[in-house]
């Protein structure tokens, strides 16, 4: 009879129904690690009732505790240890069987939050913070999604969780590498990597490898690499069947280091940024490529600092006292505003040529009106300088732009000839090119031919330059004058709209005006700009040309 408890552990008894609800509510995990100790020792009591109270005296416990065992009420360890010391051989020797079993069951490992970096960064980085409702949804979304674009005031903590997936993709994935980038190395190393730093010291020896100033490497087949896209190290071998690619300050890379990354088909890709542009791949993960990404969005009122009941403030993150400050100095309906503080893309940014409002009006003029017949036609043409650049051909009727014609890896020769057709078609009355470097080449080739051609040095003086720095500058001014009024219209072209809404000018301590230059924007890994050059010229026809629109 003494041995009948320790068979039967895993069949309580009919009396033990009512006490199973009760063991629900205190948790899964209790229930699962003392269900069979406990119900021994309940089954034995209550087959041995009449012994409860001589029982309770030598294990020295109240009745009301045996009472609670007996009704089914969860004893505690310090409980259930008096009374398997006080009971028959079998339940001690079960008791200790089940607290081996305890110490011996493995703790939670990193990999085994392969699925959760949320419980990742709370159970293993949990000295190192806590994300807030913001940076779980984006924790959430990497977890579930191939691509994520995560848009934010600033001091939102985006790299604070960007550094922590990092390190979540790592510790829970096999054969995983992750290449980390941003426009600069101190973005790079003395932000988002520092995080990281922080981060792995506050997981102790939870977390396997070696943590560096700009790497983290566990093995061969496991490391991450941080690096700026001003000085991009040699992609090919970053290949990974669990590869993560992170770009932080995702706004000021440019569209061909985007494109280089996206070319390792990343498992996981994951842009943060500010809405401090209206172009690139940054831009159109929340527009035009929407469809894409999973999105998140970050606002100051998000924030733990600004929530409602929040007491202590958390360093670095923006107070209420620096959104009312922004507010006061630059408004609520300023770009800088909208940007920095609600985390949102602004119309245009205080320094845009064009803006977007601008733009989309000049699309949809095209898209409800003809052709202007009777309009002289005009052509502008930007020709390559560079073995990545294209040479653009750009034809407008009026205010009316008919077509945008680009060449890839065509010589003067062949770019000439290409004009020619379009001037013998149409019967063009104006060609303007851009004749610095190569494209003096086909200004002369189409002089020979006695064609309408019109030599332009955009970087020579202006017609006014009292008022503008250069003729570049002066004839994207009259451009921006054609937007602002209403007077062109452009087809629904993305590479052309991201051109212009890239453009950007300056007062210059003379007081005139210049536009930023192309090495400028090539410096920053932005592309020529050469669509937008082209339209510039085909519409920068001169009154004494008796073309003017």
């Amino acid at each position: 009879m003494a041995e009948q408890p320790e068979q039967q552990r895993d069949a309580p008894a009919a009396g033990d129904a009512a006490g199973a609800a009760p063991r629900a509510q205190a948790g899964a995990g209790a229930e699962h690690e003392q269900q069979p100790y406990v119900l021994a020792i309940r089954q034995w009591l209550q087959r041995n009732h009449v012994r409860n109270v001589a029982l309770a005296g030598r294990a020295r416990i109240g009745r009301s505790t045996l009472g609670h065992i007996l009704s089914g009420r969860e004893p505690s360890d310090f409980i259930l240890d008096k009374l398997a010391t006080s009971t028959k051989p079998p339940l001690t020797r079960m008791r200790r069987d089940q607290r081996v079993a305890a110490q011996a069951r493995p703790a939670p490992q990193p990999s085994d939050y392969a699925s959760d970096p949320v419980a990742f960064v709370r159970d293993v980085l949990g000295d190192a913070g806590r994300p807030y409702a913001k940076q779980v949804e984006l924790f959430e979304a990497v977890a579930r999604h191939r691509r994520v674009s995560v848009v934010g005031c600033n001091g939102s903590g985006k790299d604070w969780a960007a550094a922590r997936v990092v390190l979540w993709w790592l510790a829970t994935h096999r054969r995983a590498k992750a290449v980390v980038t941003g426009p600069t190395q101190r973005q790079v190393e003395e932000v988002l990597w520092r995080e990281m730093r922080t981060a792995f010291g506050a997981a102790r020896d939870r977390l396997p490898g070696q943590m560096y100033t700009a790497r983290y490497v566990v093995d061969n087949d496991r490391f991450a690499l941080g690096f700026a896209t001003n000085h991009p190290y040699n992609l090919q071998g970053f290949h990974s069947p669990n590869l993560l690619v992170v770009v932080t300050e995702a706004h000021a890379v440019g569209q061909e280091h985007m494109d280089a990354l996206k070319r390792l088909n990343p498992k996981r890709l994951l842009l943060t940024g500010n809405p401090l542009t209206l172009s690139g791949e940054f831009y159109d993960s929340h527009h035009r490529k929407a469809s894409l990404y999973t999105r998140v969005s970050i606002s100051a009122f998000d924030t733990p600092n600004l929530q409602l009941g929040r007491d202590d403030a958390v360093p670095g993150m923006l107070t209420p006292e620096d959104v009312e400050e922004r507010r006061r100095d630059w408004g609520e309906d300023h770009p800088l505003y909208v940007a920095a503080v609600l985390g949102q893309f602004p119309e245009a940014l205080e320094d845009s040529l064009i803006s977007r409002k601008q733009l989309d009006e000049a699309v949809e003029r095209w898209s409800s009106t003809s052709a202007e017949t009777g309009k002289p036609w005009i052509m502008g043409v930007d020709v390559a300088r560079f073995g990545s650049d294209k040479t653009v051909l750009c034809l407008r009727r009026g205010g009316r732009v008919e077509r945008i014609h680009e060449l890839r890896g065509a010589d003067t020769m062949q770019t000439a000839g290409r004009v020619l057709d379009y001037v013998w078609r149409h019967g063009v009355q104006a060609v303007f090119v851009d004749a610095a470097g190569v494209g003096g080449g086909v200004v002369d080739r189409l002089k020979e031919l006695q064609q309408p051609v019109v030599e332009v040095q955009v970087g020579g003086a202006a017609s006014n330059p009292s008022r503008f720095i250069n003729l570049r500058a002066e004839i994207f001014w009259d451009l921006r004058r054609r937007f602002l009024t209403g007077s062109i219209a452009i087809p629904d072209d993305a590479e052309l709209a991201g051109q212009l809404l890239a453009l950007r000018y300056d007062i210059a301590s003379s007081g005139r005006i210049q536009l930023e230059s192309k090495a400028d924007l090539r410096a920053k890994g932005q592309p020529s700009p050469d669509r937008a050059d082209a339209l510039a010229l085909a519409f920068m026809a001169p009154a004494s040309m008796d073309v003017w629109v």
